[in-house]
């Protein structure tokens, strides 16, 4: 198992829970020499405590990294509902309206906007362009100052060859 020590740099989570935190740690110090042990602390951290974001956040990276598409989509999606329920907001990315954005708490509110622009991605990666089309115009809508960054994925759809 990777250990964490106070003297290693540390990635700033938040405030989470001490054991999910460790957890967390340990697979950012594993991504990239052992991205199976890595995959298994993420996927810890999101079984202990589901409702913790920055879990899904780390896992659907790595799986993306390793080219794990459908996995990625999978953990994105998920994440995803756990933002929306925290915001109160529906499962149907496709309903939200500024205004229940605006309204949103901070925290998951960011986490939802993220989220967002990792399924656009995601779904960029998997070839499924109008879906990911769909995502990013919901993500401008909803982040007109384009605060987590669509504009990027949004750049490599316009440049995308045709198949």
């Amino acid at each position: 198992m990777v250990q964490t020590s106070l003297t290693e740099d540390l990635v700033d989570f938040g405030d989470l829970p001490e054991h999910v935190n460790a957890l967390l740690q340990q697979g950012v110090a594993a991504h990239a020499s052992d991205p199976a042990r890595a995959r298994a602390c993420f996927r810890a951290a999101i079984e202990v405590a589901p409702d913790v974001l920055p879990s899904y956040r780390c896992l659907f990276k790595l799986q993306n990294k390793l080219r794990d598409f459908d996995s990625a989509f999978d953990t994105a999606t998920a994440g995803l509902a756990q933002a929306a329920a925290q915001c109160a907001m529906s499962l149907d990315w496709q309903s939200w309206t500024p205004a229940q954005r605006a309204a949103a708490p901070e925290i998951p509110g960011r986490f939802l906007l993220q989220f967002l622009k990792a399924l656009a991605f995601i779904e960029l990666r998997r070839g499924n362009e109008d879906t990911s089309a769909r995502a990013l115009a919901k993500l401008e809508e909803l982040d007109p100052e384009d605060g987590v960054g669509g504009s990027v994925v949004a750049a490599l759809l316009a440049h995308r060859e045709p198949v």
